[in-house]
């Protein structure tokens, strides 16, 4: 399953999955199968079921699972027709990890760190696929991460390695936008990574039937085509697996949050000279198995 969050004709967003070239409703999908069924309370079903929240829908666990998968008559709309949405806008979290790659720590100039370093986002930043990223005033250092965001699905709480990626619902593109001007002026990341819009992320979730292993993925940055990032989750320093058990010994992950593992090399800062993003660039993100997220550069 890839799922989305939706909108057509200025409406407000609603859930989806991808199938294909076109976009399937979840809620009128399922009406219509209970409707063909006999039910005289189809709507209410569906709409008890499938809210406009994704992370509602994670928190539903294995019935809203459940209820997708009885699904029989798909109600749909061209993907052309459609405007795509940040896939999750409700996480309870969003964990972010730096220096995850040793070749981006080494661009850095930075050791490769004896645990992964943690910071956080909030929903302010998050920023639907095609939705501009603010330069804030002030800042001249724009700069673009491409990072795999995973979904979680299940509870942990102390989960072992071994058993990490049960608690995974699936995985995402997450652009952790940084102005480095400010990350750098304390020894605390935060006022570099939080502005909005500092968090674009989609086009989908993409399930563990799509990605069964996320360590087998490419990841990709082109700033007005040209190509600066060009990486592997293979080489991920800590991997989903010890991201998801380390976190969970130090803090109840809980469905819909959101870990953002990390960016390989490339990225502008540590380029001789350093390149930053304007207003009027064009950052496009790609991993392999869950799409690709486009985002033009603007200024507040």
């Amino acid at each position: 399953m890839r799922l989305v969050r939706f909108s057509f004709d200025h409406e407000p967003p609603r859930l989806g999955v991808l199938r294909g070239d076109e976009v399937a409703d979840l809620r009128a999908s399922y009406a219509a199968t209970e409707r063909k069924s006999g039910a005289t309370d189809a709507g209410q079903r569906a709409a008890a079921l499938f809210s406009d929240s994704t992370r509602a829908f994670l928190e539903a666990g294995r019935s809203a699972r459940e209820a997708v998968d009885r699904i029989t008559e798909w109600v749909t709309r061209p993907l052309s027709a459609v405007r795509l949405h940040a896939p999750i806008a409700d996480p309870g979290k969003i964990i972010c990890i730096g220096l995850n790659y040793s070749d981006h720590a080494a661009e850095s100039g930075q050791p490769i760190p004896v645990q992964p370093p943690i910071f956080a986002k909030w929903s302010n930043a998050i920023l639907d696929p095609g939705g501009t990223i603010l330069r804030p005033r002030g800042c001249q250092q724009l700069d673009w991460e491409v990072e795999l965001g995973v979904v979680i699905g299940r509870t942990a709480r102390f989960v072992s390695k071994a058993a990490a990626l049960d608690h995974v619902f699936g995985y995402t593109i997450v652009n952790d936008s940084s102005a480095r001007d400010f990350q750098f002026i304390t020894s605390q990341w935060g006022l570099g990574k939080t502005a909005d819009t500092f968090a674009p992320m989609g086009p989908c979730i993409a399930d563990a039937t799509e990605i069964p292993d996320p360590h087998q993925l490419r990841l990709r940055t082109w700033i007005n085509d040209r190509l600066m990032q060009d990486g592997h989750t293979s080489r991920l320093i800590y991997d989903v697996r010890y991201l998801v058990s380390y976190l969970s010994g130090i803090f109840t992950l809980s469905p819909g949050d959101l870990i953002s593992t990390g960016t390989p090399p490339g990225v502008g800062i540590a380029r001789k000279p350093p390149i930053f993003l304007n207003p009027g660039d064009v950052c496009r993100m790609e991993i392999e198995r869950i799409g690709v997220i486009e985002n033009p550069i603007g200024q507040v």
